[in-house]
């Protein structure tokens, strides 16, 4: 029974959807080693674990973001919310890596419902656009309040209760979510759509065809499999631009392919997840395998770049209402290029000052970015629209992440502490240039989106 809406309780629901899935992300990462000595496993094995959440997560998002608008954002919020609770028993007590892997597929389906309706519920209950700036500000900072403290959190789980803790912790915060979504939230009608079934087999085939080349590669090299995956993934990308001409209701309609600022927030939400995700699976490595650090110490060693994120996030918020979302992205993204600058000359031998310093700065600047990204995002659409631009969008997010994991994994596949540090290195100056590049070409979308009179009126919202 639904008592009196409450947008309230619809921010902490839809605010609680965010945590566990970068919860998820943040606390996995400190327990690589622990898995490691569990399921006698290498890197590729640590890859998996990450990259099939984010494989079923990013191939499912646009998906989950249409079916939020066809069946309405509460009832998909809520079978997420549940989907990703039993997923995370099923991890806790997962038997072998077979069955850790599969259930974290099973989460990345329950997060993919998740994340693209919650940022709707909070679009559909928060009409005034300073206060949903402030609640998508929000929503984004307990994003970095996980990132933040689940490094510490699940670094002391690990250590004193043991890897599948970091799991079952889910539980109480998915029931809690549930009960607020089912109560409070009001119903809102869907939309008649119909669902691009086609279009989304082909990408879904596509990014998993990419994913398994990309993570085989570190583990087998370039042998004959790993390049026959990523030939048919670039075959089947084709297939779906051609099923999406031809179908009459395209998952990626014409509109929104030639929306310049969806365009250019989808391609900064994939580099901040391609450098973000990618530099801290490296660093979660190179922390436990190079240093020699137990989970609670490899936990400590990110508070660095995290615990600064949600203050930042915040901030930007609030900055953004004073300069316009271009200018608060523009800035966010060159602060994470000197950040990663830095990261690119850092060795065993540095000082804890170059490490720590280097950290801050690109959780500064990660953080500064996505508020502003997000509301450009939100503003750049309709209601019609709304769900499955979120589902774009993290999907895009997600797709980058699998390959920051998978090449920078390549890069750091050797065993031999000198080959290491030169992959990081690598990783690093790639991080540089793939978020100097997005900056320039972010100038370049949004300049051309304020020439074009369908979406003049979209830049000037946001600038507001």
């Amino acid at each position: 029974m639904v008592k009196r809406a409450s947008s309230t309780a619809v921010l902490i629901a839809s605010c609680l959807g965010f945590l566990v899935v970068q919860l998820d992300v943040s606390v996995v990462n400190v327990g690589l080693g622990a898995l490691q000595q569990a399921f006698n496993t290498g890197l590729n094995g640590m890859q998996w674990v990450i990259n099939s959440y984010a494989l079923l997560f990013s191939a499912l998002l646009i998906l989950a973001g249409g079916l939020g608008d066809k069946w309405g954002a509460k009832p998909v919020f809520a079978l997420g919310f549940g989907i990703f609770t039993l997923a995370s028993v099923g991890c806790g007590i997962a038997s072998s890596m077979s069955m850790l892997i599969a259930m974290r597929c099973v989460q990345g389906l329950g997060a993919a419902l998740l994340i693209p309706t919650s940022l709707t519920l909070i679009r559909l209950n928060f009409a005034d656009a300073r206060k949903r700036q402030s609640a998508v500000a929000l929503w984004g900072a307990c994003g970095g309040i996980a990132l933040a403290a689940g490094p510490v959190i699940g670094g002391f789980l690990i250590e004193h209760v043991g890897w599948r803790s970091v799991f079952l912790v889910n539980i109480p915060i998915g029931l809690l979510a549930i009960g607020l979504t089912v109560m409070y939230t009001p119903k809102a009608p869907g939309v008649e759509k119909k669902l691009d079934l086609g279009g989304q087999a082909t990408i879904a085939i596509a990014l998993a065809l990419m994913t398994y080349g990309l993570t085989a590669i570190a583990g087998e090299g370039w042998t004959l499999i790993p390049k026959a995956c990523l030939i048919l993934a670039a075959i089947f990308v084709a297939i779906f631009f051609m099923v999406e001409r031809r179908t009459s209701s395209p998952m990626l309609p014409a509109r929104l392919a030639r929306n310049h600022i969806l365009v250019a927030t989808m391609m900064t939400g994939s580099v901040i997840n391609l450098t973000f995700y990618g530099v801290v699976f490296v660093l979660s490595i190179y922390f436990q395998t190079l240093l020699h650090y137990d989970p609670v110490r490899t936990g400590l060693a990110f508070i660095p770049l995290t615990a600064v994120m949600t203050i930042s996030s915040l901030l930007s918020a609030r900055l953004a209402q004073r300069a316009s979302p271009l200018s608060v992205m523009t800035a966010g993204l060159l602060i994470q290029v000197v950040g990663f600058g830095l990261l690119s000359v850092a060795d065993p031998s540095s000082s804890a000052w170059l490490l720590n310093g280097a950290l801050i700065i690109v959780g500064i600047g990660s953080a500064s970015t996505v508020p502003s990204m997000n509301n450009s995002m939100l503003a750049a659409v309709s209601q019609h629209d709304a769900g499955i631009a979120a589902g774009l969008m993290s999907s895009a997010r997600q797709a980058g992440g699998i390959i920051g994991v998978a090449v920078f994994g390549i890069l750091i596949s050797s065993t031999n502490r000198m080959a290491f540090t030169a992959g990081m290195s690598a990783s690093m100056l790639i991080c540089v240039a793939a978020v100097g590049a997005c900056a320039l070409l972010n100038l370049l979308l949004f300049r051309h989106a304020a020439k074009t009179p369908a979406q003049a009126n979209t830049v000037a919202q946001t600038a507001e």
